[in-house]
């Protein structure tokens, strides 16, 4: 898997990996589990993107095994290795008492329905911080009922999001596009009415990448998610719906007006950013995040203010879709999960143990308070001077962060499931360039006033999706690409869906609205506070 979230210092966090103990030592060493002097082993098998990845023993350790008195046993895996550590060890059967994964998958359902992990349905609701987690989020880490997993907080408003050049906009005499007609005249303006006042034709007016990224889906009604439905009242993947045939003709439109990139389906979306930063690209996406406009390999108002000291970026709020819902469609809401061995079944004093850590790293701390004055903070980020450093009145991690501070153990996470979405409030607090600052101010008023759609196919698990959606998504790409750059009209829509549906399209709809049914799920609308 690869990692689809930006770390950042507005939450202390969670947990660590171990090097699994042997059953022998185990039980001699949590026997009892009663006394001042008793510590439970406990075994953590996990990925890491820290660098240099901790080290089993390092003072970070010793401090978790202090403050819970535990012997704590980390395994670090660097996470591009660690799929395929991970499937070596589930295999042995050899199962630490802890594992992570970055996000539910197939392994983790199969794992869970082979009886792995353990269920903690009557465990997590004695925690504070599990009891925060929202229904449709524990869904997308439950099997039959059970909940196998512990998830991390992610911002579910996050991921990238349309962003336009407000000056491009002002200078051409433009509106901020609040439709389709509306974008494809902006879109078209910034391509060939020399928006950036060099006197050439060489500006695009809506960044797109091979393999259709980003979705320029102005909200939930033309996305790739699961929210129309077929003549029987199914719910149907995104690529076949009447609002990505809207999308498509709109792109087409634009494709041979000249507004998009010409070489747009054979270009890496890294170097979309590169053009945007220096200049050229009228409308791309962005995500708010700690230090987010001000990062070369993404968008870098800074860079691109040495080529255009005017530039001014504005979030594109959704537009209003034909059926008068108005809003994006929501994350998962989570990133990262860690379950717990089915061989602890017999030992609740270990896993009440593990499930306190879990629950006591989740802490939220609000940027205001990072600082050595916050006894909590300091802990978990190994303390002021070593872990961290206090710079111009904000925490800035130190290299040896993964030596001392426990958060480095536990995997920094977003926020907490409590406090919800406030912790993208704390981005721009958090950032150090001015750029940046601004930049997340602006992107997090646009998403804390839009409603978020909660599609339900992420809440289940359907073994012929697993099997068959790949393919299919990679067919759609391929011929929706085709659409756009006219080498398959759009007239043959409906030849294209029915040739979609026939590949296995028609079991994945079955299934996955069998199991919706069965489970009571339906998609919904979370509306902004």
């Amino acid at each position: 898997m690869k990692r689809f979230m930006s770390i950042t210092l507005s939450t202390v966090l969670l947990a660590g990996a171990l090097a699994a103990c042997s059953p022998k030592d185990e039980k001699a060493s949590t026997s009892s589990g009663n006394g001042k002097d008793s510590k439970i082993a406990i075994s953590w098998f996990d990925g890491s993107w820290e660098t240099p990845v901790p080290e089993p023993g390092n003072e970070a350790v010793k401090k978790v095994n202090e403050k819970f008195n535990v012997d704590f046993q980390p395994q670090y895996i660097p996470f591009d290795l660690y799929d395929d550590k991970l499937t070596v060890k589930m295999a042995s059967g050899d199962i630490p008492d802890v594992v992570g994964t970055e996000g539910v998958d197939a392994n983790y359902v199969k794992w869970s329905e082979q009886g792995a992990f353990l269920p903690l349905n009557d465990y997590v609701k004695k925690y504070e911080t599990f009891k925060a987690i929202p229904q449709s989020v524990w869904d997308i880490v439950s099997v039959d009922g059970k909940k196998y997993g512990i998830p991390l907080y992610f911002p579910a408003s996050g991921g990238k999001k349309p962003i336009i050049r407000k000056d491009w906009l002002d200078k051409l005499g433009l509106k901020m596009p609040t439709n389709y007609e509306e974008l494809k005249e902006v879109a078209i303006a910034f391509a060939t009415k020399d928006p950036d006042g060099n006197g050439k034709n060489d500006t695009v007016g809506l960044g797109l990448a091979k393999g259709m990224i980003y979705d320029p889906a102005f909200g939930a009604y033309w996305s790739s998610t699961w929210y129309h439905k077929n003549k029987d009242g199914q719910l149907i993947p995104g690529q076949i719906s009447k609002g990505s045939k809207e999308k498509i003709t709109f792109l087409n439109e634009l494709y041979k007006a000249g507004a998009l990139d010409k070489d747009w389906a054979v270009k890496p979306y890294n170097d979309v950013f590169k053009d945007f930063n220096a200049g050229k690209v009228g409308i791309w996406y962005e995500q708010p995040g700690k230090d987010k406009g001000s990062q070369p390999q993404n968008l870098d108002l800074a860079t691109l203010r040495k080529t255009a000291p005017d530039a001014k970026i504005e979030a594109i709020p959704p537009f209003d879709a034909p059926d008068k819902s108005k809003g994006y469609v929501a994350g998962g809401g989570y990133y990262r999960i860690w379950m717990l061995s089915a061989d602890l079944k017999d030992n609740p004093k270990k896993v009440e143990k593990i499930l306190e850590m879990m629950d006591y790293m989740a802490k939220y701390v609000p940027a205001d308070n990072q600082n050595p004055d916050n006894e909590h903070f300091d802990w978990a980020m190994g303390g002021s001077g070593k872990g961290y450093n206090m710079v111009d009145g904000a925490p800035q991690i130190t290299e040896e962060f993964s030596k001392y501070a426990p958060a480095a153990l536990f995997n920094q996470s977003e926020g907490s499931w409590a406090e919800g979405e406030k912790s993208m409030e704390d981005y721009a607090k958090q950032s150090k360039a001015p750029e940046a600052k601004e930049f997340n101010t602006k992107m997090v008023s646009m998403l804390s006033n839009s409603d978020f759609y909660v599609s339900p196919v992420g809440r289940i698990h359907s073994q012929v999706y697993d099997d068959k959606m790949p393919a299919l998504a990679e067919f759609a790409t391929n011929e929706l690409t085709k659409m756009i750059v006219g080498q398959r009209p759009i007239s043959e829509w409906n030849k294209f869906v029915d040739e979609y549906l026939g590949r296995g399209g028609n079991d994945v709809i079955k299934d996955v609205n069998k199991i919706l049914k069965e489970n009571k799920i339906k998609g919904e609308w979370v509306k902004a506070k």
